[in-house]
Formats: structure tokens, C-alpha cells, sequence
């Protein structure tokens, strides 16, 4: 029971350092991704490929932004 808590712990530790190094280098872009429980059990349970999955998440949330954005400016003019 004890060594399965410490493994979480260890799991939880490593998502939520990998998440603060993604974003220490990538904040010169603007693609942070928030710190919160959320993304914490997403790194935690996938490691390098959840962060991989939430950055693609973001970029396609800011590329919807981006065209949803043009098409508002196309329709007031």
C-alpha cells in the first residue's frame, strides 16, 4: 500500500516538474499550459505524451481563435 501511494506521489511530482519546464521554455511564445489539477493528473498519467497532447490541444485552441476571429472581422465590414 505504501510503495503504490509512493509511486503516485512520484508520478504527480514528475507531471507537475515536466509541466513547469515546458513552460519555463515555451512562455517566451505564449503556449503555457495552466498548472491545475487537470493538468497535473493528464502529465501524471501519460508523462511526455500527455504534455505533448495538451500543447496540440492549446495550438488548435488558438488556431479556432485565430479563424473565428478573422471571420467576425470579415462579417462587420
Amino acid at each position: 500500500m505504501l510503495k503504490n501511494t509512493l509511486v503516485i506521489i512520484k508520478k504527480v511530482v514528475v507531471g507537475m516538474v515536466l509541466l513547469f519546464v515546458y513552460n519555463t521554455f515555451l512562455s517566451s511564445l505564449n503556449l503555457m499550459i495552466p498548472i491545475n489539477m487537470i493538468t497535473i493528473i493528464i502529465v501524471s498519467l501519460f508523462d511526455v505524451p500527455g504534455i505533448i497532447g495538451l500543447s496540440l490541444f492549446l495550438l488548435l485552441n488558438y488556431w479556432l481563435e485565430v479563424v473565428k476571429n478573422k471571420k467576425r472581422n470579415i462579417s462587420r465590414r
